[in-house]
């Protein structure tokens, strides 16, 4: 690998992944792409570092290829990290130990070869504590919903019956979950009166109870150097997709270019900056 590639740390099935690779090849830029859920069962790594001064080096082998990651890549994109899916005849506690050295080999590496790293992972785990991305978001001037998070059913009820508020509960790190074998999504829903009766099952597992905000459409912006890009997605349009979009089976659910209020901008910027 050149200093001219970029290397792309994602996973084999991600769009948006693929839409910058595809731009990337457009445009005759060379480009490395990491498919993370391949490793370590699918592909090998290997980082040799130290007994002489120099650029560490770097290489991977998906399925039988090799690939040299030799030189600082010109450019890496942090986008995402998953995990592989657990061999059967391997024992649950051999495989999160395998999990957690492979992530720890697998970044260390990356970051060891990286001089330029857009969305650098230190950067992105503490982001990812939603509690802290709150507080964050508080104290830049974001106007924030009333929140709570918590696993006291005593507290959430409190927090249900302040003003008779209408809520939705969401997870606080990731929805993604395996059960009976099989993969789940918790999405974000809403908090009903009835959800009241079951409370108990609170105490197993904090979530985000927080004021339910009607809306028109969703908003996303994807924040690049300095600038942001806005989207309007449509998701009123879909009964499924009218409290969390991405819950909608429709692959072509409306999206609109969306320009931000000059204000607002300003808040994510020093938003961003913090983060």
């Amino acid at each position: 690998m050149t200093s001219d590639a970029v290397l792309i740390i994602s996973t084999a099935v991600d769009a948006a992944t693929d839409a910058v690779q595809h731009k990337l090849d457009g445009r005759g830029v060379p480009c490395i792409r990491l498919d993370t859920e391949q490793f370590p069962f699918d592909s090998q790594l290997s980082l040799s570092v130290g007994g002489t001064p120099g650029t560490p080096h770097m290489s991977y082998h998906p399925r039988g290829s090799a690939i040299a990651i030799a030189k600082s890549p010109r450019s890496t994109w942090y986008r995402r990290v998953r995990t592989p899916t657990r061999p059967e005849a391997m024992d649950q506690g051999v495989y999160e130990f395998c999990m957690r050295e492979s992530r720890a080999a697998l970044v260390g590496s990356c970051m060891s070869v990286a001089d330029k790293v857009m969305s650098h992972p230190a950067s992105v785990w503490q982001a990812e504590f939603k509690p802290f991305q709150l507080s964050v978001a508080s104290a830049a001037g974001f106007c924030v919903p009333k929140t709570l998070v918590s696993n006291s059913p005593d507290r959430i009820r409190d927090f249900h019956d302040e003003g008779r508020r209408a809520l939705i509960v969401k997870p606080v790190r990731s929805g993604y979950f395996e059960y009976g074998g099989e993969p789940r999504v918790i999405y974000t829903n809403r908090f009903l009166d009835e959800h009241l009766s079951n409370l108990d099952s609170a105490r197993i597992a904090p979530s985000i109870y927080q004021e339910f905000v009607p809306k028109s459409l969703d908003i996303r912006g994807t924040y690049v150097g300095g600038r942001c890009f806005s989207a309007a997605i449509h998701s009123q349009t879909d009964v499924a997709a009218a409290v969390d979009w991405r819950r909608t089976d429709d692959e072509h659910l409306p999206h609109s270019r969306h320009e931000l209020p000059h204000a607002l901008e300003k808040i994510i910027r020093d938003y961003m900056n913090t983060l």
